[in-house]
């Protein structure tokens, strides 16, 4: 999967720069989290996926660090605390819900892979928590996207 995915991004001028050895996710993230083997395989060999205008990226190992100042790989998840009056149900949904890919283009949105069943679901700004089934699991994410039925 890994060699058809970087052709791919490759193939459409996204900007990725691979990892020699595996990155290990944050102990935060795997202590949250339950990781899916095939999203962990493959991230776990990329250090910077995004795309031209650096407006569209997977996330990386890297990227779960905490980021002073910068876009969290939480953003939206923080920014749903903020304007909720229940943080209960915010943080709920996103205690089953990993952020897999930030898009700031044309407005915020985001891929994630949801831990209670696998499926690939994605999210829009305002109401982050209300989402869509794109895929029934990552690889099939990843198929979807190589052929292009899913255009990111």
């Amino acid at each position: 999967m890994l060699n058809n995915f970087l052709e791919w991004a490759r193939n459409n001028n996204w900007n990725i720069e691979t990892a020699s050895e595996k990155i290990a996710l944050p102990a935060a993230i795997t202590e949250r989290y339950t990781i899916p083997d095939k999203w962990y395989d493959l991230i776990s060999r990329i250090k910077i996926c995004e795309n031209q205008t650096a407006t569209k990226w997977f996330l990386t190992p890297n990227d779960y660090l905490p980021n002073e100042g910068g876009f969290q790989w939480n953003e939206f998840e923080l920014q749903s605390l903020e304007y909720s009056d229940n943080n209960d149900d915010i943080i709920s949904f996103w205690d089953k819900h990993i952020p897999i890919i930030m898009s700031v283009d044309g407005g915020y949105s985001y891929y994630a892979i949801n831990t209670e069943n696998g499926n690939i679901e994605s999210g829009y700004e305002p109401m982050y928590e209300e989402t869509t089934v794109i895929a029934d699991d990552f690889g099939t994410f990843i198929e979807k996207t190589i052929s292009g039925e899913i255009v990111l």
